[in-house]
């Protein structure tokens, strides 16, 4: 008899631990109590990996190096994203529950449209939150932590409004859009090809902060009268430029992509740094669309604010002729016998 109730318990025992082991997926176990709807992350500065990923399916994983945060494991974050999404895990709170009626239903659309974010702390994952619409009101947003009871509405007081935007799981909106991510103290070189006009083409040397020189591209030759000024200028214009926005396959420019390629640029910029690390920038024009007509100019008329862009080898990106404005200088701006507008403004349409 005694043996057999030791049996008994020995089953019962194995039992329970199996179904703890079962709950336990992913490192996030079944939860009681308050730490169903403990939303609120107290100590954001120890979280070093977030991962956001919908059912699309997209999947942006942010991670915290030595240099700061960066998506992708390599391209550097958007600081006010970045900050606008820590804030809203230490922020945000229980607002109230949800009524059993909606329990399901609500389940159900944050199981199947909702977003998974996953938090990590020295490399394990301590929480995994899913993050569904916002309640009718918009003044809350359904959330439910993994392996709680139920889904709760959450919300930031004093904030009106709801939180779902705030967790983008597109990786290409988490990059900060830095066109050259070499600093200006960094830059060894910079050559400014335009395929078009290589009388006026140039590349400018630094040797150290006070050692410069200018070097007619089509030529060879050192070019003289280097005004320091303008040169120290236009290596600092290097440090907040930027693109507009990254050009994706779902989008229609993208088609565009195999015959920009094959034809030659408006500009060609390669920047070298100290260490031979090199970036290049391609900008070509954008022509209008078919059937397209703008009172005034002629049918070859392009689009006067933006261009087609490529990065290194391959990366689409739209640009602006205004962000490039202190960069696309000509060769006579650096003797002081140019025009300080840059090239591009001058320059007569094709």
């Amino acid at each position: 008899m005694k043996k057999n109730l030791l049996y008994l318990a020995v089953l019962a025992l194995l039992l329970a631990l199996a179904g703890w082991l079962f709950t336990r997926e992913g490192g996030d176990s079944t939860l009681e109590g308050k730490e169903n709807y403990a939303f609120s992350v107290p100590d954001t500065g120890r979280i070093d990996k977030i991962v956001l990923s919908d059912k699309t399916p997209r999947r942006a994983v942010l991670t915290r190096k030595a240099t700061g945060w960066v998506v992708g494991g390599e391209h550097p974050v958007r600081e006010d994203a970045l900050r606008t999404l820590l804030n809203t895990l230490h922020d945000m709170t229980l607002r109230n529950f949800v009524p059993e009626r909606l329990r399901s239903s609500v389940i159900n659309n944050l199981m199947a449209y909702g977003k998974k974010v996953e938090l990590y702390q020295n490399g394990h994952k301590f929480k995994t939150l899913y993050v569904g619409k916002h309640n009718p009101d918009q003044l809350g947003t359904y959330m439910m932590i993994k392996n709680a009871d139920a889904p709760y509405s959450v919300y930031i007081p004093g904030f009106n409004g709801f939180l779902e935007t705030r967790f983008i799981t597109d990786p290409s909106l988490w990059r900060r859009r830095d066109l050259v991510t070499i600093a200006p103290h960094q830059i060894k070189k910079v050559s400014l090809i335009y395929p078009d006009s290589l009388d006026i083409s140039f590349t400018l040397h630094r040797f150290s902060a006070d050692s410069l020189y200018l070097e007619n591209a089509a030529t060879g030759q050192v070019v003289p009268g280097l005004n320091d000024t303008r040169a120290q200028l236009f290596l600092s214009s290097f440090k907040d430029l930027s693109f507009e926005g990254l050009i994706r396959p779902s989008e229609p420019a993208y088609e565009l992509r195999d015959s920009l390629l094959a034809s030659p640029p408006l500009f060609r910029l390669t920047v070298t740094d100290f260490n031979g690390k090199k970036e290049q920038v391609r900008g070509y024009r954008i022509k209008p669309e078919k059937g397209t007509v703008v009172p005034g100019k002629p049918s070859t008329y392009y689009d006067p604010d933006r261009l087609h862009g490529f990065i290194n080898k391959d990366e689409m990106v739209l640009l602006q002729y205004y962000g490039l404005r202190n960069v696309l200088r000509d060769i006579a701006y650096f003797t002081g016998s140019g025009p300080l507008k840059p090239y591009t403004e001058s320059a007569p349409q094709p």
